[in-house]
């Protein structure tokens, strides 16, 4: 009986030890993978946020950023989707890389000039959009404030720009980091899902 305990304390011992190594491992490969996405590397942030998620599914940071590697690295907007409403429903946010545009616009073709990128995210109950360069063109717009979000028709059209209109009266043009209409619409129907409700 005594070796049978020693023996059940010993395999104890043994799990913890190795679920320790894992956890510090899988935080290091976290605050990597993290990195790497805010350096635009997306391939290589997905291999380290996928091993990471398939271990533990419960951080809504690393639904966040794997999202976005799939959506930046591998173009998958519906499997980016799906990852990123499980990171708002974990207390999280879906994140976008998108350039703010100053509102500078050339007669002739309709388009802006003068961008400033950062990252629009999306929780629960506001969206905010952080400026990489210009933080007096940051902003934050929370559930009950948003008057309307849609495509423009005019301007910035070719590139896939929308606004964001504010109840009082404050209006934002966004054009997403690749231009591409898959990443408008689904900024648009997670905008409208969970802000615009």
């Amino acid at each position: 009986m005594l070796r049978l305990r020693k023996s059940a304390l010993i395999v104890c011992v043994l799990t913890v030890g190795v679920f320790a190594q894992n956890s510090g491992r899988f935080a290091a490969m976290t605050s990597t993978g993290i990195a790497l996405v805010d350096q635009g590397r997306f391939r290589e942030a997905a291999n380290l946020l996928e091993e990471v998620w398939e271990n533990d599914q419960s951080d809504p940071a690393v639904a966040e950023n794997l999202a976005m590697a799939w959506l930046y690295g591998d173009h998958d907007a519906a499997k980016a989707q799906q990852l990123m409403e499980t990171a708002i429903a974990a207390g999280g946010r879906a994140s976008f890389l998108m350039q703010h545009a100053h509102e500078k616009v050339t007669a002739i073709s309709m388009e802006a000039n003068d961008y400033c990128p950062g990252r629009l995210s999306i929780y629960s109950d506001r969206m905010a959009f952080v400026s990489r360069t210009t933080p007096e063109h940051s902003f934050t717009v929370r559930r009950g404030e948003l008057k309307e979000i849609k495509r423009n028709k005019w301007f910035g059209s070719a590139e896939n720009v929308y606004h964001i209109r504010t109840a009082d009266k404050r209006t934002y043009n966004l054009r997403p980091r690749t231009w591409s209409e898959e990443e408008t619409k689904l900024v648009l129907f997670m905008i409208d899902k969970y802000i615009q409700r």
